[in-house]
């Protein structure tokens, strides 16, 4: 089997998805309640995250794509 096709997931392309929804999860937290789950796990300014109306919506819907994603994502490979 190619290793390229859609049904064969290596364990780097997991861990790429695990960032990609770790940080899109980050982005909706800051949208939704404007607390970064990053910051507040390694340290830094925790000070009031500030943003306008569309920013906030825009990680809103990064957040609920990274939702999306990890219930989507093929997890496990498919052996024919």
């Amino acid at each position: 089997m190619d290793p390229r096709t859609p049904s064969s997931v290596s364990t780097f392309n997991k861990f790429l998805a695990v960032l990609v929804i770790i940080g899109a999860l980050t982005w909706g937290l800051i949208g939704f309640f404007k607390w970064n789950l990053v910051t507040a796990l390694f340290g830094g300014n925790t000070g009031a995250l500030e943003a306008s109306h569309l920013s906030q919506l825009f990680y809103i819907l990064v957040g609920l794509a990274g939702l999306a994603l990890a219930f989507t994502f093929p997890w496990k490979s498919r052996h024919a």
